[in-house]
């Protein structure tokens, strides 16, 4: 037999294939791993308005995607087992076409609206039922793909794991394709229909590889020895360690996830950056030829996460400040997972043992997300779990870990150890510290960590936070009515339409309740109707031991739980004369509260003479042109105010606040219209946003 010189050995000359005989597995694992990473994201789109915009909506969204792809990885491993490639590719096709009854995809109405005290438990089964079949059956490729390789008899069969490189910069795509291309011009409706004919290709590229490998083994070009077949075994304790490499860097992908979403959006294109970050630490080190070596990552490691653990407790004024922000969380995510996933695909087995790898490999990704998503709320009354994240990562690293003679830590280690505890000590005590010295009450829930504490300056004033944004303040000295304060100060906007509207208005409702404070404009004929989804803020702001705004001025008031998309639905016809919006998630407004559908439905509970206030404050985003293409197309009269207060009114604790007014007439904004501080605004021509369509990229380069 002829035979051919290569990489040092002497292989058969049939054995010899170009780069493009390779062509069909590339591509079929980059395409199946680009739909993987589109999903997520859709996924979340669909369900993040059904939850009041929360954050964790985007985190448990990934430890279902975790599991699912657990899932396809349990599968291709049972698969892997099976003697016949024949019977396999037929098991997987028939699977295929299953889980295609399941498109196009959609948010199944099969467990009804969602339950605000139970958000974890409906987003999870609604996951179950929408999206886990293709997503699952797709998620088994990578690994069932690189078996199937192996079997191929290409020259280079007995290493596929390159191909993971290829899966990952799929994945790569997809997360980038979403925010810049899809999301901004394509309605949600186009693509689930798009994503249904790239699981018709990506099925049909799958088989068609199996159908090769099954060809191969017909031409006994490539015969494997039993001996080869057997995988080695390989220890527990060498398991454990996979899973250990596997789970930190999931969870510091959640954690720098919630605390860069958080003060912003929790939308998709904020949402993107930590995961491109990981997956592209994977890209690097399955590649034949790492871009940036793991090891040489590891001499910088401490210095990104002792910075990232510094600004955890910086406070963020401007857009600038939290980009700086955001570069840093990013950076400590990518070189912790670049020298933790270097180390794992370093100790990567034979072929032999590939789908069992991958399989712990996706089990310790579940496990760190999970422990984020699911275990720290309920131990960590704060997010603490990201800052011990980050220096567990540093612990792991070989640096640290390993020596030649396999003990955890060395002498040589032993001061940069003790400064990266000192560091981390530092940084979760100051927190601590702090909190301790002003904080009265911290909760953390599905929704956020909310807390209240007290400032003594000039008189004693107890505040509302959610995250980092202020979200109400009391004058606690007041014993009788107390006075509404910050952006709810008579003289801005929002305490100006109470006093405009106070003859008109005998139903008022108020969507986002903080710390109650637009209570204390009631007036004596007048009925409140209070509409919030945290359940933490309800008990807060009802209780008098911290806020008396509610049990003094509208103790008799209705509060609904949930978000104000649904239970707004159960509200009156032309219910309220006036109608306030006020709902955010820290520092961000839920994008779903600023479509057609909810101007319609805002502007459908309206009297003929209401008028609605919307809340629009925001360090980042403008959202006046936003709202106002929205008001245009429902055909709505608009007005719109930037309050600055004077010293005198700053020193009675005033703050900046803008907000926009609506009606459905002239007349019912009238005692707007004759106020000079309100100013008529018309909509550009750009397209208003909807359920289907947002671009909130674009509404941040509009401000900036």
């Amino acid at each position: 037999m002829d035979t051919i010189q290569g990489a040092g050995k002497v292989r058969p000359q049939h054995f010899q294939k170009s780069w493009a005989d390779a062509l069909p597995w590339t591509i079929t694992v980059f395409f199946s791993a680009a739909l993987i990473f589109l999903v997520q994201p859709m996924y979340a789109k669909m369900a993040t308005p059904l939850l009041g915009g929360a954050p964790s909506v985007w985190n448990v969204s990934l430890v279902c995607f975790q599991a699912a792809l657990l899932g396809g990885y349990a599968y291709a491993h049972l698969l892997a087992h099976l003697r016949s490639i024949r019977l396999q590719v037929i098991i997987h096709g028939v699977l295929l076409c299953l889980a295609a009854l399941a498109l196009p995809l959609s948010i199944s109405g099969m467990f009804g609206s969602p339950d605000s005290e139970h958000p974890i438990l409906w987003l999870t089964a609604t996951f179950l039922v929408s999206i886990a079949p293709p997503f699952a059956i797709l998620s088994a490729t990578a690994p069932l793909t690189q078996y199937w390789y192996s079997k191929s008899g290409q020259p280079d069969a007995r290493d596929p794991y390159h191909l993971y490189s290829a899966s990952n910069a799929g994945s790569l795509l997809g997360l980038l394709v979403y925010p810049i291309a899809m999301e901004p011009f394509t309605t949600l409706g186009t693509q689930t229909l798009l994503w249904s004919g790239g699981y018709g290709m990506v099925a049909f590229l799958l088989i068609a590889c199996g159908l090769m490998v099954i060809f191969q083994e017909k031409a006994d070009l490539a015969p494997a020895s039993q001996e080869a077949s057997l995988p080695k075994k390989v220890s527990w304790r060498e398991k454990a360690y996979w899973l250990v490499l596997s789970a930190v860097p999931s969870g510091l992908l959640l954690g720098a996830t919630s605390h860069i979403s958080t003060d912003i959006a929790s939308a998709p294109f904020l949402w993107a950056p930590p995961l491109i970050a990981y997956i592209s630490t994977f890209i690097i080190v399955f590649a034949r030829k790492p871009l940036i070596n793991p090891k040489a990552a590891e001499k910088y490691l401490l210095l990104v996460i002792a910075a990232a653990l510094l600004s955890l407790n910086l406070p963020i004024h401007t857009p600038i400040v939290a980009l700086v922000g955001i570069a840093l969380h990013v950076g400590a995510l990518f070189m912790a997972a670049l020298c933790l996933h270097g180390t794992l695909v370093a100790r990567r087995p034979e072929v032999s043992g590939l789908t069992e790898f991958y399989l712990f490999m996706s089990l310790g990704g579940v496990l760190g997300a999970a422990f984020v998503a699911l275990v720290a709320p309920v131990i960590f009354n704060d997010i603490y779990e990201y800052p011990l994240l980050l220096g567990l990562a540093l612990l792991l690293t070989p640096r640290f870990s390993q020596t030649r003679h396999g003990s955890l830590f060395n002498r040589k280690s032993a001061p940069i150890l003790a400064l990266i505890v000192i560091a981390i000590l530092a940084a979760a005590g100051f927190t601590t510290f702090r909190q301790s010295q002003s904080a009265n009450i911290t909760k953390r829930g599905f929704f956020g960590v909310v807390s209240t504490y007290m400032e003594n300056t000039d008189r004693p004033i107890m505040y509302l936070r959610h995250g980092s944004t202020v979200h109400g303040a009391q004058l606690k000295d007041e014993v009788d009515r107390p006075t509404p304060i910050t952006y709810y100060h008579e003289a801005g906007p929002i305490g100006q339409a109470f006093h405009l509207m106070s003859q008109r208005a005998t139903h008022i409702g108020v969507v986002g309740l903080g710390a109650g404070s637009v209570a204390c404009h009631a007036q004596p004929s007048q009925q409140f109707t209070y509409y919030e989804i945290d359940p933490l803020v309800v008990d807060i702001a009802t209780n008098p031991d911290y806020f008396t705004y509610l049990s003094t001025c509208t103790p008799d008031a209705d509060i609904h739980l949930g978000d104000a998309r649904i239970t707004l639905t159960s509200a009156p016809p032309q219910g309220y004369d006036l109608l306030l919006l006020d709902a955010f998630s820290s520092d961000a407004i839920p994008v779903h509260l600023l479509t057609r559908e909810a101007m319609q439905l805002y502007l459908s509970r309206l009297s003929d003479n209401g008028v609605m206030v919307f809340h629009i404050s925001n360090r980042y985003v403008d959202l006046v042109p936003v709202l106002a293409r929205v008001g245009a197309a429902e055909n709505a009269v608009m007005m719109w105010q930037s309050y600055s207060p004077s010293e005198s009114e700053a020193a009675a604790y005033a703050n900046l606040t803008k907000a926009m007014v609506f009606a459905k007439s002239e007349a019912a904004l009238g005692p707007f219209l004759a106020d000079e501080r309100w100013k008529p605004i018309e909509a550009d021509d750009k397209r208003p946003w909807t359920d289907d369509y947002s671009n909130l990229i674009g509404a941040l380069i509009d401000k900036h």
